[in-house]
């Protein structure tokens, strides 16, 4: 008796289920084929509200990134920083990499927003930022105070040229789909 009253029970969540879809599916049906409203008349003397353009929304595969946008984005990053937005967008976490690269760079949420979403439509590799050049006063200029030589970011423990390499090798590899969650 028990059995039959569980068994009746889903059978009737069941049905409740597909009525509930049926009348969803004919009320968007209706939705859609129901014409435009009427602008509102105007009432009580006040002129009617011109109505608001729409404005069209790109398609579900046109994004509007471009790898332009991506290599802008990205150069504005350290080694340091591109490193832990790509790892963040790599572990599937586009909130927290948009959080480092507001706070890296100033930009607004929706500069970093799209930041983000160009970055992560189009990876892109650490490029070392090429210096300005200084004004050179002679030839036996001393380098300029906190410059690094090869040897001295050696000797302070910082990353070797070989694994920076090693990263954009990896970075260049990586595609849009890496970035999407299963």
């Amino acid at each position: 008796m028990e059995l039959a009253v569980i068994i009746l029970f889903v059978l009737s969540i069941a049905v409740v289920s597909a009525l509930v879809g049926r009348f969803e599916k004919r009320r968007a049906a209706a939705a859609k084929d129901r014409p435009a409203p009427a602008e509102p008349r105007p009432t009580d003397g006040q002129p009617a509200r011109p109505a608001r353009p729409s404005r069209p929304r790109p398609a579900p595969g046109e994004t509007g990134t471009s790898p332009q946008a991506a290599k802008d984005a990205a150069a504005l990053l350290s080694a340091d920083q591109h490193r832990q937005i790509y790892a963040a967008l790599g572990q599937g976490q586009p909130v927290k990499a948009l959080k480092l690269y507001a706070m890296f760079t100033g930009a607004g949420i929706r500069a970093s927003g799209a930041a983000i979403q160009n970055m992560a439509a189009h990876p892109q590799p650490y490029v070392r930022p090429i210096p300005d050049p200084a004004p050179e006063s002679g030839s036996d200029a001393a380098p300029a105070k906190g410059a690094a030589t090869p040897d001295a970011a050696a000797k302070a423990g910082k990353a070797d040229p070989v694994e920076e390499e090693e990263i954009s090798k990896w970075a260049q590899q990586l595609r849009p789909e890496d970035f999407l969650k299963p």
